[in-house]
């Protein structure tokens, strides 16, 4: 018996934990007792939780490319420092996601989930770190026009990964009166499920693959709205239980519940609930809202506003200006610093500004420009070896 036999487990474990998917991949062919070691789900877990976060951009410059269709999108890994530096890692994806029909959708435990088309009808689940991926089954297709999102979470009770599809119909007049149809993908068995039950009426307010939606204390979170009457909107938060796979609503404060003509959509990546407000009037106005205390109306706080006046953004209790903005801007994310990442639209550059409401500063991070029109998703990546162990479908790319 070896001297390096007699080392602890533990000890074992925190140093492998250290080290790179591929490398660990490589370290399972050393011995029996380190590969048993590397595909616990107890050391899986160890190794993500000190894997360093690097924040994706999408982007994909259409206006380089002759055919806009096949363009290719570039996937940006960044360090969450405040310049979002460039991190020099390249996040591979499956070849068939390289696309502008693909689209991020999600980000969990080093997993990236795709999809494409206005149905997303094309998905697939990859981890990029082991370059393996599984393409999902095809959900159902309905005969009516109608519009589809996805939101992709891990269900920590049964340590299941899910996709969860909201179909909206948008072809007559139940658009805004009735429920979507759901369905939920379980990574674990391979299959996906038509829910039936209390879904609540409603449409999303951004509809397609690209709504936007937060995950808040284990609880899937989307903008949506339902008519009230003939012509008014009422708005409010469309959240998703993963572990139970109940839904149910989050009250938004008065002036955003029952605003002409608003959009109101969620910002992901921090703990707290909270939304981007858009205006539809002229000049139109910009808020950022942040709940306190999860699911109590009267702990909604407006931490931010301005004002998009012709092409000027404006925040006169900054005194800041920023002309030449075409539309109002998008947020994207909330980073790690409590800073929100927005994007910026100037006489058709997208540009990326990181916006810190504490010490009240906006800057441009110079990221993006000419072409860069496209910036789909945000999100948080960290390597990870989810999907090591033998996953039905598993492909190797």
């Amino acid at each position: 018996m070896t001297e390096a036999e007699h080392i602890p487990e533990e000890i074992v474990a925190n140093i492998l934990r250290r080290l790179p998917p591929k490398s660990l991949i490589r370290c399972t062919a050393v011995s029996k007792s380190w590969r048993d070691l590397i595909l616990t789900p107890s050391f899986i877990s160890l190794h993500l939780r000190h894997s360093p976060p690097l924040l994706l951009l999408q982007l994909c410059n259409e206006r380089s490319h002759p055919s806009p269709s096949p363009c290719a999108v570039r996937y940006s890994l960044r360090h969450d420092d405040p310049f979002l530096s460039d991190s020099g890692y390249t996040l591979i994806l499956p070849p068939t996601a390289l696309y502008r029909e693909f689209s991020v959708v999600g980000l969990c435990h080093g997993l990236v989930c795709i999809t494409a088309g206005h149905h997303c009808h094309s998905l697939v689940i990859c981890n990029p770190s082991l370059r393996r991926y599984v393409s999902l089954p095809r959900p159902r297709h309905y005969r009516s026009l109608y519009t589809a999102t996805v939101a992709f979470a891990f269900d920590p009770l049964h340590q299941d990964y899910k996709v969860v599809r909201l179909s909206c119909m948008v072809d007559d007049e139940r658009y805004g009166f009735s429920a979507p149809t759901v369905e939920v993908y379980s990574l674990a068995t391979g299959f996906w499920r038509t829910l039936s039950g209390s879904t609540p009426v409603c449409s999303l307010a951004c509809v397609g693959k690209d709504a936007p939606h937060g995950f808040v204390n284990k609880i899937v979170h989307w903008g949506a709205q339902r008519r009230e009457g003939d012509y008014g909107w009422y708005h409010f938060v469309l959240s998703f239980d993963v572990v139970h796979e109940v839904f149910g609503e989050v009250l938004l404060p008065e002036s955003l519940a029952y605003a002409p003509e608003d959009s109101v959509t969620v910002i992901g990546g921090r703990e707290e609930l909270s939304v981007f407000s858009v205006g539809g009037e002229f000049p139109s106005c910009c808020e950022i809202w942040v709940m306190k205390e999860y699911g109590v109306v009267e702990s909604w706080n407006k931490v931010f506003s301005f004002t998009l006046r012709g092409f000027s953004l404006e925040v006169p209790a900054w005194g800041i200006s920023v002309a030449n903005v075409t539309s109002p801007p998008v947020a994207l994310c909330i980073r790690k610093s409590g800073e929100v990442l927005l994007l910026m639209d100037e006489t058709g550059k997208g540009n990326l500004y990181s916006l810190d409401i504490e010490r009240k500063r906006f800057t441009e991070l110079g990221i993006g420009g000419e072409g860069y029109t496209w910036y789909l998703y945000s999100g948080y990546y960290a390597e990870s070896l989810v999907l090591l162990n033998n996953v039905s479908g598993l492909v190797s790319y």
